[in-house]
């Protein structure tokens, strides 16, 4: 294994309408409320009313699958269901979710029943078709094919009719190893009396949609498993943190100690932050026993930079896809993707504006995205520094911190 001590499992919340749930498929930890308000992860027609076609999907799956349907025709929450009064205290929206007054929530069902059969019947249930696959950002699929049409028949005499082709020209693709090495190198995974000592990240957060969410952001990190981060959030500023055996949460209604069966994925979250951002599944399968398949399968813009693409199949719900820099090596992307039965879902994140701090090659721009519009987030740091004075109990967590209750 090329670095043992990083971790690829990620949460994101996703708040709507005021109600907070933990996303399974998304896996950031935003930290938008206090861990008791999450419900647990129950089949969706245990816990909402009026489900008649998705029995089964997980509740922590439903929203992140209806942004992902209304991207696909381009619309909004109200183009199938009802919108209520808005709430005064939040300044949001009640949806009436369960009411069928809107024709198109119909013919949306009968559409979701049609892709569930197609995919069940002709693809052994996997998701390949998607309202995406005829849909692409419009209500209206389209029939005809564009034209004037492409002239492939002359486009292949070009290629006949090239009497010398350089072979030369034409690069073989590295290996996955050839690139996690070259990656390693590049970030300063060599400089180990750097990487142990305390990094701190100051800058601001942009959450595109919602203005009154955005501010200043600080990031304390220090190797293996400790951060600590204080950002501004749509419930106001919080305070997260972990120090590898323990995680807690502080609001302006006081600490919150994350349950202990949820720690470990709280510690996983920060890795967008490390200074190496590597998958656990990624080093097994640069290692002897691998139980992951890591391949670079081409190459790809990103961001107006050519990139390696490398694709990691971790499971058959869940994949991940890097994108490495051809000319510097560095990481410029992540995507996660989970397989729904609806579609996929996929969480990304960029990296970008990298810069040198004490050996280290640092992005001081970090964007998380997902289907949802609102929960773009930048984060854009102006001064990451090394400080060692900094006491490790600032990770701990606070002796007044109240405990979860039981659901």
């Amino acid at each position: 294994m090329l670095l043992g001590n990083l971790m690829n499992s990620r949460k994101i919340r996703l708040r709507i309408a005021g109600v907070v749930l933990l996303l399974f498929a998304s896996e950031i930890w935003q930290g938008e409320t206090v861990y008791s308000q999450s419900p647990p992860d129950k089949p969706i027609e245990q816990v909402r009313k009026n489900i008649q076609v998705l029995r089964g999907l997980p509740d922590s799956q439903l929203f992140l699958v209806m942004n992902f349907v209304g991207d696909s025709l381009g619309v909004n929450c109200d183009y199938c269901h009802v919108r209520g009064d808005k709430n005064p205290q939040t300044g949001e929206y009640t949806w009436l979710w369960e009411k069928d007054d809107k024709p198109m929530k119909l013919v949306g069902r009968e559409q979701m029943r049609m892709t569930l059969e197609l995919n069940r019947s002709d693809f052994k249930g996997e998701p390949v078709v998607t309202c995406y696959t005829c849909h692409h950002g419009s209500t209206r699929p389209e029939r005809m094919a564009p034209i004037p049409p492409r002239d492939y028949f002359g486009e292949s005499l070009k290629i006949w009719e090239s009497p010398t082709i350089d072979e030369s020209t034409k690069k073989s693709l590295p290996t996955a190893q050839e690139v996690v090495a070259r990656y390693l190198s590049a970030a300063g995974a060599n400089r180990k009396d750097v990487l142990l000592k305390t990094i701190v990240m100051k800058g601001d957060v942009e959450r595109l949609e919602r203005a009154k969410a955005s501010g200043p952001i600080e990031v304390i990190i220090k190797q293996p498993g400790k951060v600590r981060i204080t950002e501004p959030t749509t419930s106001g500023v919080i305070t997260r943190a972990t120090n590898g055996a323990g995680a807690w949460v502080q609001t302006a209604r006081g600490v919150t100690v994350v349950p202990p069966e949820r720690v470990k994925a709280s510690i996983a979250s920060i890795a967008f932050y490390n200074p190496i951002k590597l998958p656990d599944s990624l080093n097994q399968t640069t290692g002897t026993d691998s139980s992951a398949h890591a391949a670079i399968s081409g190459t790809a813009r990103v961001n107006d930079r050519d990139a390696y693409v490398m694709t990691i199949e971790d499971s058959v719900t869940q994949s991940t896809q890097l994108f490495f820099d051809v000319e510097t090596g560095l990481l410029l992307r992540r995507v996660s993707v989970t397989n729904t039965m609806l579609g996929p879902l996929n969480v990304q994140w960029d990296f970008g504006d990298y810069r040198d701090v004490s050996g280290l090659k640092l992005p001081f721009m970090i964007r998380t995205s997902d289907v949802a519009s609102y929960d773009t987030i930048v984060r854009r740091f102006k001064e990451i520094k090394i400080d060692a004075k900094l006491d490790d109990t600032i990770f701990d967590v606070p002796r007044n911190a109240a405990s979860v209750p039981e659901h």
